[in-house]
This record gives structure tokens, C-alpha cells and sequence, in this order.
């Protein structure tokens, strides 16, 4: 009988002794996992805005691209008419105006190039802010994850 009762009395106190380590394990889990969670939402919110950014900067390259490509298409126009002149009259008026157009087409293919830039330079801007406040997150959750879990210790040691 006295070995059937100290089985038992040992049976509680180490189901006790587990269930007050267990507990304060699951919360520190739970942190954990929450902690990841966490990490994980801001890297994808970080990863949607690089994205983001990256699809500007394409589409400010082609934007730009397209007034070049304009740009230059009507400056070879004046200058098909220097061909066409039959004057030297007419030829030189061509030359001429061939000439401001061209000066015309660079000038907007440089401000449609320097506009891109400015436009992937933000976009790259915007991805490192956006990767910076996503590694801020994962580090706060992190040490939210880590307080919990000192917590969870303590609290397990004052009950030992």
C-alpha cells in the first residue's frame, strides 16, 4: 500500500512539475511562432512593395524608350527632307530645320532618360525603406518572441 501510494504521489508531483514547465514553454512556442508569423508578413509586404517599385522603373524605361524612339522619329523626318529639296534653297531650309529637330529629338530623349532614372531611382528607394521597416518588424517580433519567452523561464523557476 505504502508503494502504491508514494507511486502515486510521484506520478503528481511529476505531472505538476510538467505541467508548470509545459505551460510556460507553449507560450514561448506561441510567441515564437507568432514571432515568425510576423516575419514572414512583413517580408512578403517588403517583397509586394520591391515588386511594385520594379514595375514603375519598367514602365518609366519604356515610357522614356517610347518619347526617344518619337523623338528621333520626327527629327529623321526633317532630315528626309533635306533628300527631298530641289533647291539649294530648299535644301539648305531642310538642313536647317533637319538640324533644330534633331537638337529638338536629343533634348527630349535626355529629359525621358533623366525622368526614368529618377523614376528607378525612387523605386529603388521605396524597396529599401520597404526592406528596412520589414527587417524592423522581424526584429521586434523577434525580441517580443524572445521577452516571452525569458518570461515563460522565470515564471517556471519561481514555481520549481
Amino acid at each position: 500500500m505504502k508503494k502504491l501510494v508514494a507511486a502515486l504521489a510521484s506520478a503528481m508531483l511529476v505531472t505538476t512539475v510538467f505541467a508548470q514547465t509545459a505551460a510556460p514553454a507553449t507560450d514561448a512556442t506561441k510567441a515564437q511562432l507568432k514571432a515568425n508569423s510576423e516575419s514572414q508578413e512583413a517580408q512578403a509586404t517588403a517583397n509586394k512593395k520591391k515588386a511594385e517599385a520594379h514595375s514603375d522603373a519598367v514602365k518609366a524605361q519604356a515610357s522614356a524608350n517610347e518619347d526617344k524612339a518619337s523623338a528621333q522619329s520626327d527629327a529623321d523626318k526633317k532630315a528626309a527632307k533635306v533628300a527631298k529639296a530641289t533647291t539649294p534653297a530648299e535644301a539648305s531650309d531642310a538642313r536647317g530645320d533637319a538640324a533644330k529637330a534633331q537638337t529638338k529629338a536629343n533634348k527630349k530623349k535626355h529629359d525621358a532618360q533623366v525622368k526614368a532614372d529618377k523614376k528607378k531611382h525612387d523605386a529603388a528607394e521605396d524597396a529599401n525603406v520597404a526592406q528596412a521597416k520589414a527587417d524592423k518588424q522581424k526584429v521586434e517580433a523577434q525580441n517580443d518572441a524572445n521577452k516571452t519567452a525569458a518570461d515563460a523561464k522565470i515564471d517556471a523557476a519561481k514555481k520549481q
